[in-house]
């Protein structure tokens, strides 16, 4: 396909970097959430999800393309029920309630449930605002902060009276922020904050990102016909992502672990699909057996001794950096809890 002079790209015009850029930090940023595919094998050189959907969605599109539905499109998204004209920004649980009428427009039930969720959203929006005032009335500089600024217009109390049983109530998906979360981030963590509150500022999940991980939308498949081509694919990030978009993919890579890889996330998949379950759990409990067997005189696959655990235990009280380290269940094993 020849590209016209005058057939300009969303990648060459509006991308929104400080966006795509500040999730891709998020994507990596967190080693327990990091993609599916990345525990599949360990791979040097992985792209981030995030930023390759991004690179080949903003190539496909046109340059007049909204950037808000754009990055909806990668999962920077956020979902957003109207109440008496104020946004709330809704919880997963919640979302899973939301139904759409003969239109498709969406909409939230109010039931007893969705009400008792208002009542806690109006107690953490006062809450909100107690620790926003509290902030400014020992530093009025603060009232000026955009941080400060963002934070007391998205607490506003949500006005009575509010909706009552079986009421629909309105829904829009919007593009987040995270580029601002970011801005929040660092504010929480600055010596001023934490010298006002005597505490580090924990933000709510609503006031943060207020959607999960980008990587797990799924991206509507556009119509266009073209070929994706990476012939140095490695982990697979790029085609994979390609494959979400609906593109017709060709991958490759000299490296026969990355070659492996590519047939285990890509080809497999499509070929088997979910049948393809049933085979990896059978050879998957072979090859465990298997090493067991191989490997019980070096490492046995046993629970620790009752003994070897305390002698653990003593040892890690004496080293505060690595107790620091573990996740909360991982000390709880060694009863450092």
């Amino acid at each position: 396909m020849i590209k016209q002079l005058n057939d300009v790209r969303l990648i060459e015009a509006g991308f929104p970097c400080h966006q795509v850029g500040a999730e891709t930090q998020r994507e990596r940023g967190a080693s327990s959430a990091l993609p599916p595919l990345y525990y599949l094998h360990v791979w040097w050189a992985r792209r981030p999800l995030t930023p390759s959907r991004a690179a080949i969605l903003a190539s496909l599109l046109p340059a007049d393309t909204d950037p808000d539905w754009f990055l909806c499109q990668l999962g920077i998204e956020k979902v957003q029920a109207i109440v008496n004209g104020v946004e709330w920004t809704l919880k997963p649980a919640l979302i899973e309630r939301i139904k759409t009428d003969k239109t498709g427009a969406e909409y939230l039930e109010a039931d007893s449930i969705v009400l008792k969720a208002i009542e806690r959203e109006q107690a953490r929006r006062e809450k909100n605002l107690e620790t926003i005032h509290m902030l400014c009335e020992s530093d009025p500089s603060l009232s000026n902060h955009p941080v400060i600024i963002r934070w007391e217009m998205e607490s506003q109390r949500i006005p009575r009276p509010w909706p009552k049983q079986s009421e629909r109530i309105q829904i829009q998906r919007i593009a987040a922020d995270p580029a601002h979360v970011n801005e929040r981030i660092e504010f929480a963590k600055s010596d001023h904050i934490k010298n006002i509150l005597g505490t580090i500022l924990k933000w709510e999940s609503e006031d943060l990102y207020g959607y999960n991980r980008a990587y797990e939308h799924n991206p509507v498949t556009i119509e266009h016909g073209l070929t994706v081509l990476d012939p140095t694919a490695g982990g697979g990030s790029i085609p994979f992502e390609a494959i979400r978009l609906g593109c017709r993919v060709i991958a490759n890579d000299l490296n026969p672990v990355a070659s492996l890889i590519l047939y285990a996330t890509l080809d497999y998949p499509l070929r088997f699909g979910i049948d393809l379950i049933e085979g990896i759990q059978k050879w998957g409990e072979k090859l465990i057996m298997y090493v067991d067997q191989k490997m019980v005189g070096v490492t046995p696959f046993s629970p620790l001794p009752v003994e070897e655990i305390q002698i653990l235990t003593e040892h890690c009280r004496k080293c505060p950096e690595i107790i620091s380290q573990f996740s909360g269940n991982e000390q709880d094993q060694v009863g450092l809890l």
